[in-house]
């Protein structure tokens, strides 16, 4: 009796300390993507043509996602003219989707976050007035 309640016990500490111990994780931004400095990112080439563009079309402006068809919660970011318009009144919730901020979708859905440098990119091309360059 005393021994199968000794090893009733042990398997369930054993259980218990496993499933804690599993469960306890927590990452770091800095530790899993680094940091973005002026050294590792260059953000002067942060052009709606020769960046911008190119990124929105392949991470966003996908058909059912945020192509011209399709425009999921109303983001077009298939054109200048499109990305503009629906920046223009949804700066925020943009980059706090790109951002993965807390109370905004996480984008791209399904896919893994932008790399820091991109959305630093995004931001120097926010802060200069999103010009169509």
């Amino acid at each position: 009796m005393k021994k199968t309640l000794f090893i009733t016990l042990a398997v369930f500490s054993a259980i218990l300390l496993l499933t804690t111990v599993q469960s306890c994780y927590n990452d770091n931004e800095e530790e899993l993507y680094g940091t973005v400095t002026s050294s590792n990112c260059d953000t002067t080439n942060a052009t709606f043509a020769a960046f911008i563009s190119p990124l929105l079309k392949s991470e966003c402006a996908k058909s059912a996602c945020h192509d011209a068809t399709s425009a999921q919660s109303g983001a077009n970011l298939s054109t200048y003219a499109a990305t503009k318009s629906y920046i223009s009144s949804n700066k925020d919730r943009f980059i706090g989707s790109i951002k993965h901020t807390s109370g905004f979708s996480q984008m791209p859905r399904g896919a893994s976050k932008l790399t820091l440098c991109d959305i630093a990119k995004i931001d120097a091309w926010l802060s200069a007035g999103y010009p169509n360059n």
